[in-house]
């Protein structure tokens, strides 16, 4: 395929905006909870490091920075980081661990990537890094070709590729969805040939993974119900046969999903 016939099939897809506001703020208080990261044992700053992405007086882009677990542990190491998100709630707890922490050199925005305008917001060839890990806010060509056009040096992306969601499939059943954005296994082929025809040689790593979740009723609700109105506008008796199921496979007032799936990163420079 050739530039313009990968942006034609990589396209944004027409969903529910504020359904996704809602689903990310409905889990923006368990991502908060979950513990710091580091760089002797995660994964992905081991990358960071062992590359030399980042040093001492470059500044970082968190592309879907979440809470800012990632924007938090960067920013001891850097001059600036600035983490950017689509839910309010998440950017909000955001600020809040990074007063917490004493952390100076880091700003969260509550800014939507996929309409982002980079000249507007001063993004334009002014990060040394840029990060997009685990986040929905890279899901079409357009959007992943704006990591290359905030960076004047790295980027790096990961995602979730041959993934199975046994309860969120179920729950998408009962809407008669058999489409399965949750893994990005085609994402990741397009970007790898955008990169290629770019004329840039971009690398990979992989890591299995196993998500044991654990939800409160409503917080499923908001999160399995929210997620299938980024699909699709459901009726009241679709909803109501989700929360019958979700209610039936609870356990002491918690649903319980295990998530496996391989943790694909693309990175490259720009």
């Amino acid at each position: 395929m050739d530039f313009e016939e990968i942006k034609e099939k990589w396209a944004l897809k027409e969903k529910n905006k504020q359904a996704s506001v809602e689903m990310w703020d409905s889990m923006a208080q368990s991502f908060g909870d979950h513990a710091a990261v580091d760089f002797k044992e995660n994964g992905f700053l081991k990358l960071l490091e062992s590359q030399g992405m980042f040093k001492s007086d470059s500044r970082v882009l968190d592309v879907g920075c979440g809470t800012g677990t990632y924007a938090r542990a960067i920013a001891g190491r850097c001059s600036e980081v600035v983490g950017v998100d689509l839910s309010p709630k998440m950017v909000n707890l955001a600020e809040e661990k990074k007063r917490q922490e004493q952390i100076g050199n880091a700003l969260f925005s509550c800014i939507d990537w996929h309409h982002a305008d980079l000249a507007e917001a001063g993004f334009e060839n002014s990060f040394d890094l840029v990060i997009a890990h685990m986040t929905p806010a890279v899901q079409s060509a357009e959007t992943f070709l704006k990591l290359s056009q905030a960076s004047r040096g790295w980027c790096v992306m990961s995602k979730p590729t041959r993934r199975v969601d046994p309860v969120s499939d179920e729950i998408k059943k009962l809407a008669g969805i058999t489409e399965k954005r949750e893994s990005s296994d085609k994402d990741m082929l397009y970007a790898f040939e955008l990169l290629w025809l770019q004329g840039l040689q971009p690398r990979f790593e992989y890591e299995k993974q196993r998500w044991n979740m654990k939800k409160t009723l409503e917080e499923a609700y908001g999160l399995y119900i929210n997620r299938v109105r980024t699909y699709k506008d459901i009726t009241d008796q679709e909803e109501k046969q989700m929360r019958e199921y979700l209610q039936s496979i609870a356990k002491a007032g918690l649903v319980y999903e295990d998530v496996d799936t391989t943790i694909t990163t693309i990175y490259w420079h720009v």
